[in-house]
């Protein structure tokens, strides 16, 4: 999986990636955004993952994403899903993460 991640320069982080979040690709997903995050010059408050090029996710994909959200709120910051497929979409309401991510 090729994961992009850019910052704004200032609080924000981008992360873009195409494909599938299974069981082969979550971990390395999970890690490098997570790397990112402590690794950034600034203090990160936000992170932004687009989902436009996500084709599936599995459950050990769900479990990456919940990790990450409680990662993000562990140091008082927001996780945003953008452009979330329908059929993605269908998964997060169903394991009921509509109730606390934020989608856009």
């Amino acid at each position: 999986m090729d994961i992009k991640i850019k910052s704004n320069g200032f609080n924000t982080l981008f992360v873009q990636a195409a494909g599938r979040l299974d069981l082969d690709t979550s971990v390395e997903y999970g890690t490098t955004v997570k790397d990112a995050i402590e690794d950034s010059d600034t203090d990160i408050q936000e992170v932004v993952l687009d989902f436009s090029q996500i084709t599936f996710i599995s459950s050990f994909g769900l479990k990456i994403i919940l990790e990450l959200y409680k990662h993000m709120k562990d140091i008082n910051g927001v996780l945003k899903l953008k452009d979330v497929s329908e059929n993605l979409m269908n998964s997060f309401k169903m394991v009921g993460f509509d109730k606390f991510l934020v989608f856009e």
